[in-house]
Formats: structure tokens, C-alpha cells, sequence
């Protein structure tokens, strides 16, 4: 973390978590502000706090963290969680991308376990075969995605904008543009030449989670690749269709761009090909 001032407020947050009455204080400010002598109440009778006293330097160092604000109501203190710098000292201190990413999935499990949704299974396989080499064609994919990743599928509808295709596992599917990054997915399984798969929410607004993967193979001189995506989650009616038509379309623009030099994707004229659209 490059700020120093940043890395104090969250060193001071870290140190106000390490003690379970403060934890506890946490999860009772949750549902909502409460004042000093029901939160007193709660440790005490659940052998957390022996003394009002104790109580009282536990919030004092949670006010200090700034994990908790302290207000007068007549003669009571109430007590709020600062939401804020508790996200900012753990998913907030992640990259974008993968800030992104553990949001998606956090709301997943919680939408499934408040049985706030019904789990729907989406599968979608695509198969094309390219006229050249494995290298050639895992090249082309890995090292050149924006030539023929394009829109309309894409994170981001900006100018300039590209994808980056990571080599180390649990690296990012990024898209970006100027400064504003956006993930796909992370990277879960790669063989060279062979095999490409990463998992994430694939750009579908609600929550969802699910996993793409590219095998390469030979065919004779040529190359198939088979695409395979699997998703679970809140999958609205139609929209495999969508996604279906969709890798059709990006498997053909890597076909061209192999093939032909043909770019129809972000670095290209960001268009499907005539045999497509």
C-alpha cells in the first residue's frame, strides 16, 4: 500500500478486531446504533467484559480506529458502526478487480442463503475450427485478446479501452480503460497451449458466479478451440441465448483475426464480422 496514512487507519482497524468483546461490539452494532449500557450488558452476560470500565476502553479504541461513532442522546452515548472504514481496511484495501469479484461472490452466497433468490444452471458450449498452428491460435487468444474481444461485450463502452489475458493463476480477466479497471474473472486453470479457464461473475448483473474454459486441440493442421461456460445463479430467462449467440461471435472474430488479420475487436473496428452480425 504506497499511503502511509492509509496503512495506519488500517493497521489501527486490524488491532481494535484482534480482541473478540470488540468483535462482539461489532456484531451488535450491525443492526443498528445501541447505547454504551446495552452493549455493556450484551459482553457482560456473554463473559466478554468484567467491568463497565473494560467496556468503556473497548469502544474507546473502536472511536479511535474510527470503527465506531459515538453520539449524546439526554444522558446516553450512542454507539454506530462506521461501515466505511471497517470495508476500507479489508475488501476495500484489494485492487478494483479483485474488489469486485469477492463483492460479487459475497453476495451471491448471501442471496442463496437468505433463499432471496432460486439457483438456475446455465451451460453454454461453443466449438470452431481455425486454419493454423496451436501456437498460432493460443497466441492470438492469450497475448492479442483485444484484436478480437469486442463489443457488445464488454464491461466498459469507452474508447481505448483492452483486455488483458494473465498467465499466473488467481490473476484477473481485466478489461481496462484510462484508469478505470474492471474483472471479468480470475484466472483458475492454464495449459500452455491447451487450456485457459477463469471464473467470475462474466459480466451478468445480478448475482452469479460461474466459470469459462478454452481447450485448444489439434485437428489435423488446423485447430479447434471449444469453449465452455458454466454459470449458477439469479439467470434470467434468455439470457443463455444471449451468451450463446455471444461466444459464437467472439470464436468467429478470433477465427478472422488468425486467419484473415481481421480485427473486430477493441483494437479493431470493435464490430461483429459480416458473417455474424
Amino acid at each position: 500500500m504506497a499511503d502511509p496514512d492509509a496503512r495506519a487507519r488500517h493497521t489501527s482497524v486490524w488491532d481494535a478486531l484482534a480482541h473478540p468483546a470488540r468483535r462482539r461490539i461489532v456484531e451488535i452494532l450491525r443492526g443498528a446504533p445501541a447505547p454504551t449500557g446495552r452493549i455493556h450488558e450484551t459482553l457482560e452476560d456473554e463473559g466478554l467484559s468484567t467491568s463497565r470500565f473494560a467496556t468503556l476502553r473497548h469502544l474507546q479504541q473502536m472511536r479511535e480506529a474510527d470503527l465506531v461513532l459515538a453520539s449524546r442522546s439526554g444522558r446516553e452515548r450512542i454507539n454506530a458502526l462506521n461501515g466505511s472504514a471497517l470495508y476500507e481496511a479489508t475488501i476495500g484495501w484489494l485492487a478494483p478487480p479483485d474488489r469486485s469479484l469477492a463483492t460479487s461472490l459475497h453476495r451471491l452466497r448471501l442471496s442463496a442463503e437468505e433463499n432471496a433468490m432460486s439457483l438456475t444452471t446455465m451451460h453454454v458450449t461453443q466449438s470452431i475450427v481455425i486454419a493454423a498452428s496451436r501456437e498460432a491460435v493460443w497466441r492470438a487468444f492469450r497475448e492479442h485478446p483485444s484484436q478480437w474481444w469486442g463489443a457488445p461485450y464488454t464491461l466498459r463502452d469507452q474508447p481505448g479501452s483492452a483486455i488483458e489475458m494473465p498467465v499466473e493463476v488467481g490473476a484477473p480477466i481485466v478489461e481496462h480503460s484510462g484508469s478505470h479497471r474492471a474483472a471479468w474473472g480470475i484466472l483458475t486453470e492454464i495449459d500452455h497451449e491447451r487450456t485457459y479457464a477463469w471464473t467470475g461473475n462474466m459480466g451478468m448483473g445480478g448475482p452469479s458466479w460461474g466459470t469459462v474454459s478454452y481447450v485448444f486441440a489439434d485437428e489435423g493442421e488446423d485447430t479447434r478451440i471449444t469453449v465452455d461456460h458454466v454459470q449458477m445463479g439469479e439467470i434470467p430467462d434468455g439470457v443463455a441465448a444471449g451468451y450463446d449467440a455471444g461466444w459464437l461471435d467472439l470464436n468467429e472474430r478470433l477465427r478472422l483475426f488468425v486467419e484473415e488479420g481481421e480485427a473486430y475487436g477493441l483494437a479493431g473496428t470493435n464490430t461483429a464480422p459480416p458473417s455474424i452480425g
